[in-house]
């Protein structure tokens, strides 16, 4: 158990995001950018469905959290209550769950990472004489999600024809100026660097077995200064937030891309912490935005009045084809709830309690 005598403190900051996505590509992993190169230790968890390692790592986040250190949650967008990672941000050093479909294996050996199997806590005995059931449902779970990815790369489709027809109506030229305005007030006194700065790639939302679950506000809630972009589909946010991400990175500033779910190569959010800035899309972004560009103030709604009634067919399929996919994977989760109890009830979760306790104690000595 936590030791009493440990000075509890407000924690500074709690940010939430998505490792990896459902999305038009199927399951889209940035797992890779959890942590950075110059990791101090990484516990990589192996097990099975409902052994417990979404709680493992919760009961650490709250331990860590309530010692005052920064802290990542890194949800699950196929089960949006769990957790595929903890970061503490301090300490530099993270718990992921490294099971498929993102399967994850040391790198460092020993040195960096090491493994923690949860298969050592269940009984082999009883699960085998479920074997039938657990393939039978493991199965249904990637019917579920084989039918999701297809709808969302469907919607993908319909999307391309709506940003289509808006990008034929925008005024490019307009935005480009706003944006050298922008970067000549953000990167001022920055000079170029001979060493581009570092990026990271996440998700700050994503389509779960909950619908749309966006986290954009716990990212961007305590940066000082934001900058807020907004515009129909295809009229270039992702290419503003891109150039804005490359104008930072060209003077070594670090660059954290948040991406679109539907479309992973589509940006929603950049952040600078160098700088305490962010640059978004987000609704969460709005009402806070020191400065603000409304591209649809860019169509030419002459040309684009011919497009208007293919664009609202589009949207309502688009809406249609999400609503599905959604469908789909609350469906997988269902099954998976399912596969669960099999190990929920086969588990030693008391031995797992206190082995959480000694990975805890190990985490702390960082602090050294």
């Amino acid at each position: 158990m936590i030791k009493k005598e440990r000075v509890i403190v407000v924690a500074k900051r709690t940010r939430k995001m998505f490792p990896g996505g459902n999305t038009s590509q199927g399951f889209y992993s940035y797992y890779r950018y959890i942590l950075a190169e110059d990791a101090k230790r990484i516990f990589i968890i192996k097990g099975g469905p409902g052994v417990g390692k979404s709680d493992f790592m919760k009961k650490i986040a709250r331990e860590m959290t309530g010692l005052g250190f920064d802290t990542e949650l890194h949800y699950c967008s196929s089960d949006n209550d769990s957790l595929d990672a903890v970061v503490v941000e301090d300490l530099k050093i993270a718990l992921l769950d490294g099971t498929a479909p993102h399967v994850v294996d040391p790198k460092y050996p020993g040195a960096v990472d090491e493994i923690i199997n949860f298969g050592e806590y269940w009984d082999v005995g009883v699960l085998e004489k479920y074997r039938a059931s657990i393939i039978k449902y493991s199965r249904e779970v990637s019917g579920h999600f084989a039918r999701a990815y297809k709808l969302l790369a469907a919607a993908k489709l319909v999307m391309d024809d709506i940003e289509e027809k808006y990008g034929a109506c925008t005024d490019n030229g307009r935005a480009n100026l706003v944006v050298e305005e922008w970067a000549g007030e953000i990167f001022d006194g920055w000079p170029v660097s001979a060493v581009p700065g570092k990026e990271r790639h996440l998700f700050a939302n994503a389509y779960t077995p909950g619908g749309f679950v966006d986290y954009s506000d716990t990212l961007i809630g305590n940066v000082q200064r934001i900058y807020h972009v907004s515009g129909h589909p295809g009229t270039g946010k992702t290419y503003i937030l891109n150039k804005l991400a490359d104008s930072a990175r060209d003077r070594g500033v670090k660059v954290e891309y948040f991406h679109s779910p539907l479309k992973p190569h589509k940006l929603n959010t950049i952040i600078l912490q160098e700088l305490d800035l962010a640059v978004t899309c987000s609704e969460a972004g709005k009402s806070k935005a020191c400065r603000s560009l409304d591209l649809n103030s860019m169509l030419d709604s002459g040309r684009l009045k011919g497009s208007t009634e293919n664009i609202e067919s589009d949207m309502h399929i688009y809406k249609q084809l999400i609503s599905e996919s959604i469908s789909s994977i609350s469906d997988a989760k269902r099954v998976h709830d399912r596969l669960e109890e099999y190990y929920i009830d086969n588990m030693d979760f008391g031995a797992i309690d206190r082995m959480r306790d000694r990975i805890l104690e190990r985490i702390l000595e960082y602090r050294r």
